[in-house]
């Protein structure tokens, strides 16, 4: 059985990030571990779930969130391969970034 790939939604800017923030919501939260991966890296739980973050909204997601500059991707990748979610423990993200 193959996993079809989530449509692609390009965001150009912070705005544009808030503007669709509910729909990318959505796809974490219905993916298993998503608010995990959220936390752990949201960079790259973004891209997996289709969202294409533009040079200039990185810039500006990290002007916000400095701290993201210094993620590793080792856990992320642990707890994506796995697969299933956390038993003892559910994350569920209600908001992307800072304002």
């Amino acid at each position: 059985m193959s996993v079809q790939a989530p449509e692609r939604l390009a965001i150009e800017s912070f705005d544009d990030l808030v503007e669709h923030e509910r729909e990318i919501l959505q796809r974490i939260n219905e993916l298993p571990n998503g608010g995990h991966l959220f936390l752990i890296h949201p960079f790259m739980l973004l891209e997996d779930v289709g969202v294409v973050l533009s040079d200039e909204a990185k810039r500006e997601i990290l002007r916000r969130q400095p701290q993201l500059q210094s993620l590793s991707p080792t856990p992320y990748r642990i707890l994506r391969r796995r697969g299933e979610p956390e038993p003892h423990l559910r994350v569920h993200v209600h908001g992307l970034f800072g304002r």
